[in-house]
């Protein structure tokens, strides 16, 4: 089976949890003997380099990139206030761009395409035009869910235009997947979110194949960390909660130490100079740093999706301590796999109890590696991937 999979960012380097997950749907494809073509949009945010795909990758998926501005221009976001469809979604599209994907896709004889996130849909309509195969949509969240949430936290100035913002992206989001084959939803909260909002199509979960490490790390009792790119506002959000949680916390344990890494962490929180708080900005090893600093502790408030950064640490046995919105998409449930706390005083009670418990780090530890195992294992996700192709074909 030939399939295109189409990104709406270049999903290497891994400079976020997005980008994972769709190096991680390719590997189910390549791991499921598919023949697979990898495109990509490319923006100044995320620029396009070959260089950094693995050798092996490239050379069985041939990357092809498209760049797009995607720059938010003042006049163009006001006029957009004026017409019925979606800026978020526009800003992504290019008629340059569609004309070059339809060109490639005509000669490319292929059963199927993947389009990974919401914002290559906005080509849906030009390649339906001209391709007759199966076409379906991959999904990291319900965007629309994200820009209400960022609506109701903004100031009054912002929260008209973020509400209008959402409300036409929402609009978007649901005509744009009534149109495909079949969704391949990330977790089934996602699923039944659009399945309550009136979506007819065929939902699949494809969770995030996650490998899993031989046995859980050792987790130091005295450091803390929070690792997630700082162009998300819900990381920034989480990471201001904990640096003001910090002396609390470290009131339990006086050499109780705070690492924040990720891109612009170093920007956005610079020169902080609060006992115990360490920003590294952007590291290059995800794997070396979360194996080096603890528990994993994230009070995240805004969320759809699953945070695939948790999804991390769980395969490798760290602990995490987190909230409800942050804990979508993981059947956390009786499991024992990572803490859920309701308010900023459990949190600090949670961290207390796994900073002078090793047994329990350990436990969590195990229970989370047994989760992973089972519920993102490869070999699983990857014949579901199939199937879904099958039964639309």
């Amino acid at each position: 089976m030939r399939i295109l999979f189409f990104t709406s960012k270049p999903i290497y380097p891994a400079v976020d949890g997005g980008c994972f997950a769709s190096q991680q749907f390719l590997k189910c494809l390549l791991h499921a003997n598919m023949d697979v073509k990898y495109v990509t949009l490319s923006t100044d945010k995320h620029p396009f380099d070959n260089s950094k795909f693995p050798k092996e990758v490239a050379k069985k998926i041939a990357p092809v990139d498209y760049f797009v501005d995607t720059a938010i221009h003042p006049l163009s976001a006001f006029a957009a206030l004026f017409k019925s469809s979606s800026y978020n979604a526009d800003r992504f599209y290019h008629k340059e761009v569609a004309d070059l994907l339809n060109a490639l896709i005509q000669n490319g004889d292929f059963d199927g395409i993947v389009f990974d996130s919401l914002y290559t849909l906005p080509y849906f309509e030009d390649v339906k035009a001209i391709f007759k195969g199966k076409m379906m949509a991959r999904t990291h969240n319900v965007e629309f869910k994200l820009w209400e949430q960022y609506a109701k936290e903004a100031s009054i100035l912002k929260k008209w235009y973020l509400n209008r913002l959402a409300k036409d992206l929402k609009r978007f989001e649901l005509s744009a997947l009534k149109k495909v084959h079949a969704i391949f939803s990330i977790s089934q909260d996602d699923s039944e979110v659009f399945r309550n909002n009136g979506i007819t199509t065929s939902i699949v979960e494809i969770p995030v194949s996650v490998p899993t490490a031989l046995s859980a790390v050792e987790t130091t009792s005295n450091k803390l960390f929070f690792l997630g790119s700082m162009d998300w506002q819900p990381n920034i959000q989480s990471v201001r909660r904990l640096m003001e949680m910090l002396p609390e916390l470290r009131k339990n344990n006086a050499h109780l130490e705070l690492h924040v890494a990720g891109a612009k962490s170093d920007e956005v929180f610079p020169e902080q100079d609060q006992p115990g708080l360490h920003v590294h900005g952007f590291v290059d090893s995800v794997v070396d740093f979360m194996s080096n600093h603890g528990v994993l502790a994230a009070p995240i408030q805004l969320a759809s999706g699953v945070r695939i950064k948790f999804l991390e640490a769980m395969a490798m046995g760290i602990p995490v301590v987190t909230t409800p919105e942050g804990a979508l998409g993981i059947d956390y449930t009786g499991k024992n796999c990572l803490f859920v706390v309701n308010s900023d005083e459990e949190f600090i009670s949670a961290i207390a109890e796994l900073s002078v418990n090793p047994e329990k780090r350990k436990e969590i530890g195990r229970n989370a590696i047994h989760y992973i195992e089972k519920n993102h294992n490869i070999d699983a996700i990857s014949q579901k991937i199939v199937e879904t192709f099958e039964a639309n074909t």
